[in-house]
C-alpha cells in the first residue's frame, strides 16, 4: 500500500523508539516513492521430529512464510536511472520478538541501497542470498521453514541443515543483470571484513530462466563466514543447486538437486526433492513434496534423512490465506514421526 514518506518515517521512529522529527519533501514534482509492506504468519501445531523423545503443542509464527515488515523506495534520477533501497525486519508473531532468533539484527531480512537502469541493478548492504531464494522458489510449499521438506533439510539447524551460512549475507555487493530471452544472472560477493584474513568472503553466482510454463535455476556458492562457520575448525563450504519447475495447467511440478561439501569436516551432503502443486477450484491449492538428504562423512557416521509433506492452502482474499499441513520426518537410526499444523497468513 502507498502512503507518504512522513507517515512511514513516523512508523519507523515508533518501532525504533526514536524521537527525532522527520520532515517530508513538499515538492509536487518529487519523483520518489516509499512503501510500507509485510506479512504476518501464525499457526497452531503438534510438532515432533524423528530424533525427539516427545511431542510439543505450539502456537508459533512463520508456518508458511517468515513474518516480516519492510520499507522500500525508489527515486527517478533521470535518463532511465533509479536509486533504490529496502529496509526489512523479521519478527516472531507468537511472541512479538524481533528477528527469527535472538542473534538477528534489527534489520534482519534486508538492508541495502542501490542503483538500477538498463544495465541491470547493483546494490550494497545486507541481502538475501540467491541459493536461499532458489530453494524456496522451486518448492510447492513456497519456502516454508517449518513444513517444507527441502527447506528443513537445507536450512534448519534442528534438521541437520546441509547448507552453512545464513540465508541473508552481511557486507554484500550484488549485481542483477537485465532479463534477456528469459535468462537473468545474479552475482553476489560478501566481504568477510577480517583484518587478519582479507581472503575470507562469500561468493554466489545464479543463472535463472523463466519462459512460458518452464522455469529453472542453477546456483553455485562458496561461504567462508556466517552461522556454522567458525573460521578455525570450519572455514569453508561450497554448495550447488539445480532446480526446475513446469506448469502443466492442471498441476505444477517441481524438482531440485543440491550438493554441499564441507572439507574441514570431510562431509558431503546430497539432497533431492520432488514436489507438486495442484489448483483446487479458484482459491485453493493442494501441495505435496518429498525430499531426502544423504550425508557422507569421513570422520563420523553417515546419515540419511527423509521428509514428506502434504498440505492445503486456501485464499480467503487477495491478502489472506489459511493452510493445513502434515509433515513426516525420518532420520536414520530413529523411527518416523509426524507434525501437523494449521495457520493463517496475511499480507499488507
Amino acid at each position: 500500500m502507498q502512503t507518504s514518506f512522513s507517515a512511514y518515517a513516523a512508523a519507523v521512529a515508533l518501532v525504533a523508539g526514536g524521537t527525532t522529527a522527520v520532515h517530508a519533501p513538499a515538492r509536487a514534482a518529487d519523483s520518489s516513492s516509499v512503501q510500507l509492506y509485510g506479512l504476518v504468519d501464525a499457526y497452531v501445531g503438534s510438532m515432533r521430529r524423528s530424533d525427539q523423545l516427545a511431542r510439543t503443542l505450539v502456537v508459533n509464527s512463520n508456518g508458511m512464510t517468515t513474518s516480516y515488515w519492510g520499507l522500500r523506495g525508489s527515486e527517478d534520477l533521470g535518463g532511465g536511472l533509479k536509486a533504490l533501497f529496502a529496509l526489512e525486519s523479521f519478527f516472531q508473531t507468537d511472541s512479538g520478538a524481533n528477528g527469527r532468533n535472538s542473534a538477528d539484527p534489527f534489520l534482519s531480512r534486508n538492508a541495502w541501497v542501490g542503483l538500477a537502469g538498463g544495465f541491470g541493478q547493483v546494490s550494497a548492504g545486507r541481502q538475501t542470498n540467491r541459493l536461499f531464494v532458489a530453494s524456496g522458489q522451486f518448492d510447492p510449499f513456497g519456502g516454508s521453514l517449518q513444513f517444507s521438506p527441502i527447506m528443513l533439510q537445507t536450512w534448519q539447524v534442528a534438521y541437520d541443515r546441509a547448507v552453512l551460512g545464513d540465508s541473508v549475507w552481511n557486507n554484500t555487493v550484488q549485481y542483477t543483470s537485465p532479463t534477456i530471452g528469459g535468462f537473468r544472472a545474479d552475482v553476489s560477493y560478501g566481504f568477510g571484513e577480517q583484518a587478519s584474513d582479507h581472503g575470507r568472503s562469500n561468493k554466489s553466482l545464479a543463472i535463472n530462466y523463466a519462459q512460458g510454463p518452464l522455469a529453472a535455476a542453477l546456483v553455485a556458492q562458496t561461504v567462508q563466514y556466517g552461522p556454522g562457520l567458525d573460521g578455525t575448525s570450519i572455514t569453508r563450504q561450497s554448495a550447488l543447486l539445480a532446480a526446475a519447475s513446469y506448469d502443466l495447467g492442471m498441476a505444477k511440478v517441481y524438482g531440485q538437486w543440491q550438493r554441499a561439501r564441507t572439507p574441514d569436516l570431510g562431509t558431503r551432503a546430497n539432497t533431492a526433492q520432488l514436489g507438486v502443486g495442484v489448483p483446487v477450484g479458484a482459491a485453493g491449492k493442494f501441495m505435496a513434496s518429498v525430499a531426502r538428504t544423504r550425508r557422507d562423512a569421513s570422520n563420523t557416521d553417515d546419515s540419511r534423512r527423509t521428509n514428506w509433506a502434504v498440505g492445503y492452502d486456501h485464499q480467503l482474499s487477495k491478502r489472506t490465506d489459511v493452510y493445513a499441513i502434515y509433515l513426516s520426518d525420518r532420520l536414520s537410526g530413529h523411527g518416523a514421526e509426524g507434525s501437523i499444523g494449521a495457520g493463517i497468513r496475511h499480507r499488507f
